[in-house]
């Protein structure tokens, strides 16, 4: 059996067995080789006892009849170390099993940390095209529920999955020592279940992934349609909303509901395999006692021993789905942390001033899709303001978010200075090139701490300059506590065009030596029109900027504006040339004018 065709898997696969092994043993909480080892001997000792007590449960029938039991002896007296025995195994079967229990569920808890720590930081570290392609949701999903999922899985069933994987060869050995007959049946019914176990749980990490995946979209599903709530109820699109949600929601349990098959034929295959074996055993023992080849109590205690395993068997069997669903929710996470990052950006050397931006031969299309930019050449000059105006659709965000590093091209290469961005890391890219937006998020905390993100080591003095430099000073009403003023969730909510002098000043305190500007002062249309205007002229001196102009105005100052039209660039040239010209720019300035004065 294999993944639904129609539920696909998402584009990073899970890691594979080493690469999770390697990953766990360099988490600074990941247990030493010492302390492996005596967990495990712990878990051995705690199995051998409980073989131990469940042979000498079965040769109590020896002693009943008077045999002679080896180092216990016979009579009354050995049917009292036989039975403290027991009782002695059975308190040390419990004591280990807790023991084990405590031990692997406080090392899983901090093993867990540390992973979703270093998967977190992986996260903050990777290409930005990288993680849009995975979306939000599935990085949410890889962090949280594939991470508690292990976390569950084995402070659950651990302990009971270390003592059966030791069960089986030592029960085994058990009963080879009883009779070696005994040991070729156990092996055959061993290479009765291995083809079988090993078929199913093959399949079973496809499927999981697609689980996974499928709970990934409905998350993203569950973000988009809660952050959508003003344009849903605007537009009255709830019953729309509920539906879709309701869609990928079935599609989760169907995505489950494909697992069942897989579990349902492994417990069956299980049943045949075990009720051979038990069977098997008990027909072997007649012949084997009658024959006097054993005894009535070695035959008693093979039988309990084999009786005993059930439990272990059934156990690993019932829970292989959630073993399998665990170790592929690990690879999910592990894989986090292992997005991959230009080895060669070590190496790079930072830009000491604003750079020129180089752009050749660039062309990109959405994934599938039609094409959007075709064909871009041009070069920003070097601590210039260069605005892109154009249709919707023109491709004006799409170049920006380009040359920010967000997106790949197709083709084509994009250069700072004399770098090659597309042989930089993305840590090297986002240090020299900034995108600031109409989404402003405010962290929650102070506004000092808010600020301080941008320049660690910046003075009060240093933050309340750039504070200046952006229309806000002590006696605005959005600072009613000065740099203490409580910003972000959980606060009282800051006005969008003060939420937009923030960013600016972020800027300001960053300095990036490229800035780029996507509808980043788009509240300049209210009463703090000329406020943001000039805090934006502020923070592109001294840099090289590209803004996306959605309102003329905002091109009017710029060194150069380029006009582009169905994804290319069809005019270029500063505002007085572009009025002398008489071309698309021209007729669009004058309407606008002309709706400016209506």
């Amino acid at each position: 059996m294999s993944a639904p065709t129609t539920r696909q898997a998402d584009a990073l696969a899970p890691a594979g067995f080493k690469q999770c092994w390697n990953l766990l043993k360099s988490l600074p909480s990941a247990p030493s080789r010492a302390r492996l080892t005596g967990l495990l001997l712990i878990v051995a000792a705690t199995v051998a006892l409980m073989n131990l007590g469940s042979q000498l449960l079965g040769r109590i029938v020896d002693i009943v009849q008077g045999q002679d039991i080896a180092l216990i002896g016979s009579g009354r007296g050995a049917m009292v170390a036989a039975l403290g025995v027991i009782a002695f195994c059975l308190v040390a079967e419990v004591s280990g099993r807790t023991l084990v229990s405590f031990l692997i569920n406080s090392r899983v808890r901090r093993l867990s940390m540390d992973l979703r720590t270093q998967a977190l930081s992986s996260v903050l570290r990777a290409p930005v095209p990288r993680i849009l392609e995975l979306g939000t949701g599935n990085v949410i999903t890889r962090l949280s529920k594939d991470i508690d999922t292990v976390v569950n899985t084995i402070t659950t069933m651990g302990d009971r999955l270390l003592i059966t994987v030791f069960m089986l060869p030592l029960t085994a050995l058990a009963l080879i020592f009883i009779h070696p007959a005994y040991g070729v049946l156990f092996l055959l019914a061993a290479a009765m279940m291995y083809p079988f176990v090993k078929g199913t749980i093959r399949d079973i990490p496809a499927v999981t992934n697609v689980v996974s995946s499928v709970e990934a979209r409905r998350n993203s599903i569950l973000l988009d349609t809660i952050r959508a709530l003003d344009t849903l109820r605007h537009f009255r699109l709830g019953t729309w909303a509920a539906r879709r949600m309701e869609r990928y929601s079935w599609e989760t349990v169907q995505s489950w509901a494909d697992r069942i098959p897989l579990f349902t034929r492994i417990l069956a295959q299980g049943s045949i395999a075990y009720g051979f074996l038990l069977i098997g055993i008990i027909l072997m023992s007649v012949p084997m006692v009658s024959f006097d080849w054993i005894s009535q109590g070695e035959a008693a205690a093979a039988v309990l021993l084999v009786t005993r395993l059930e439990i272990h068997v059934f156990n690993l069997l019932f829970f292989a789905g959630e073993i399998q669903h665990a170790g592929t929710s690990l690879g999910r996470a592990v894989a986090l942390t292992l997005l991959d990052d230009v080895p060669s950006t070590e190496t790079t050397p930072p830009l000491k001033s604003a750079p020129s931006v180089r752009i050749a031969g660039l062309y990109y299309s959405y994934p599938g899709g039609a094409s959007v930019l075709r064909d871009i050449n041009l070069e920003l000059e070097a601590g210039t303001t260069t605005a892109l105006v154009g249709t919707s659709g023109a491709g004006k965000s799409t170049l920006a978010a380009l040359v920010a590093g967000l997106q790949y091209p197709d083709a084509g290469q994009i250069f700072l200075g004399e770098v090659d961005t597309a042989a930089t890391s993305s840590s090297w890219l986002s240090r020299h090139v900034a995108l600031v937006t109409q989404e402003v998020h405010l962290f929650s905390g102070t506004l000092r701490e808010d600020l301080l993100l941008a320049r660690p080591a910046a003075t009060d003095s240093e933050l309340w300059k750039a504070l200046h430099a952006v229309g806000l000073d002590e006696s605005s009403r959005w600072l009613p506590e000065g740099l203490d003023t409580a910003i972000g969730a959980g606060n009282p909510e800051v006005g969008p065009e003060a939420a937009q002098q923030l960013s600016l000043a972020r800027m300001l305190l960053r300095q990036p030596p490229v800035l780029i500007m996507d509808e980043a002062t788009s509240e300049a249309g209210s009463e703090h029109a000329e406020v943001l205007e000039e805090a934006a002229r502020k923070v592109t001196q001294g840099r090289t900027c590209l803004v996306v102009a959605h309102r003329l105005d905002q091109a009017r100052s710029a060194d150069r504006i380029l006009v582009m039209e169905a994804g290319r660039i069809v005019e270029d040239g500063d505002h007085a040339s572009l009025i002398a010209a008489g071309g698309r720019y021209a007729r669009a300035y004058t309407q606008w004018e002309h709706g400016q004065e209506s």
